[in-house]
């Protein structure tokens, strides 16, 4: 049953938000609910992470579920970038394990029923619209997409993991930091004749650069990731323009040409690169995307949001046992996003074979300068 007030609200119900209300309610008894805009079981993007997750997921409790899942463990990558011939980039002597190749819907639902039964509640597909700082916390108001109907709750101490648009901040004036806007067009198939390679599979190309990865259960992803003038074309008459872009690659389709693949699913989803420029505050944090959002190229996505989840849990316990901490997890973030800024700039960097074509200019032209700019 859902109350009028709660100690915790977490806006987002992602691998971020679910970590850490998980977190926090195995050290604590806390009223927690979390709000996620998404329908149970609906398709989220990330489906790999890599060797280190398996710790996260012993802090969290859920080590033996996930072996239990029949997710599977990824060997490496196989490349084309920087060169017309393909590199390899293998996991074998990782001391941690293979990367993970996810079955993600298996995956959330295992976070979502840890939470759940640490006594946190949650509410599908419920928008978080706007927030009123009051003498008790925050006054959120929320819509549910289904019937459209609001309603409104009071929360002590608030969590925005709500995603690369972090909307809790922007709603109390912080508007996130911008560097560079990109956009993923997605389909998942379903692999009825052929086997596919366990590797992950990437070429860059002209206009961007392809993902493509086979997943538990035999299905597959592939991704293109393009500026929004391409992502129009891609687009164009269902995702024909998809199919046509694909078709023209010379490694990733020449992989998918030795399978036979049905039911698929497009999707698109919007890319930002950018951080807050104030990541926390009395009673309230910023987890996961909303602190701070990466190109997949960094690959990264699933692991940083559980751990922000871990270790955000310590700045909330903070406020309700009166032991406030300085900005530490603001600064970790900060530095994190430093660091994966420099490593993006060198992974576009070492592509060089298509330097004045739209895509790559823009890449490096803006890691050079930093270019900042504000969302709308």
């Amino acid at each position: 049953m859902i109350k009028d007030i709660y100690d915790v609200v977490i806006i987002g119900g992602g691998p971020a938000g679910l970590s850490l209300a998980i977190s926090l309610l195995q050290k604590q008894q806390l009223s927690v609910l979390i709000i996620e805009g998404q329908s149970e079981g609906e398709e989220r993007i990330g489906e790999s992470c890599p060797p280190d997750t398996i710790v996260l997921l012993k802090q969290l409790g859920v080590a033996k579920e996930f072996y239990e899942a029949n997710h599977q463990p990824c060997p490496g990558y196989a490349s084309v970038w920087g060169k017309d011939d393909v590199g390899y980039n293998d996991f074998i002597v990782n001391p941690m394990g293979p990367s993970w190749r996810l079955n993600r819907k298996k995956f959330d639902t295992m976070l979502v029923n840890r939470a759940i039964n640490l006594g946190a509640n949650m509410l599908w597909e419920t928008r978080f619209l706007d927030a009123e700082q009051t003498s008790e916390g925050y006054e959120l108001r929320l819509r549910n997409r289904k019937t459209n109907k609001e309603q409104t709750i009071t929360a002590l101490f608030v969590v925005d993991a709500s995603g690369t648009n972090a909307r809790f901040a922007k709603s109390i004036g912080i508007q996130k930091n911008i560097e560079d806007r990109l956009f993923a067009a997605v389909r998942f198939s379903k692999i009825s004749n052929g086997e596919a390679s366990k590797q992950v599979q990437i070429e860059a190309v002209k206009e961007g650069w392809w993902y493509s990865s086979l997943l538990p259960e035999n299905r597959l992803v592939t991704m293109m990731v393009v500026e929004k003038e391409q992502l129009m074309f891609l687009q164009n008459e269902n995702y024909s323009g998809f199919e046509k872009a694909l078709h023209n690659t010379e490694f990733v389709s020449q992989r998918l040409k030795k399978l036979t693949t049905t039911n698929h699913e497009f999707y698109t989803w919007p890319i930002y690169s950018g951080i807050l420029p104030k990541i926390e505050g009395k009673n309230w944090i910023a987890i996961g995307d909303a602190a701070s959002s990466y190109d997949p190229v960094a690959a990264h996505g699933i692991y940083k949001g559980m751990n922000d989840g871990i270790e955000a849990s310590a700045n909330v316990l903070g406020y309700f046992n009166q032991q406030l901490k300085e900005e530490t997890f603001s600064a970790q973030v900060k530095a994190r996003y430093a660091n994966y800024q420099k490593n993006r700039a060198f992974a576009y960097s070492i592509e060089q074979r298509w330097s004045q074509s739209s895509f790559w200019k823009h890449r490096n032209e803006k890691y050079a300068s930093r270019e900042v700019f504000m969302v709308p």
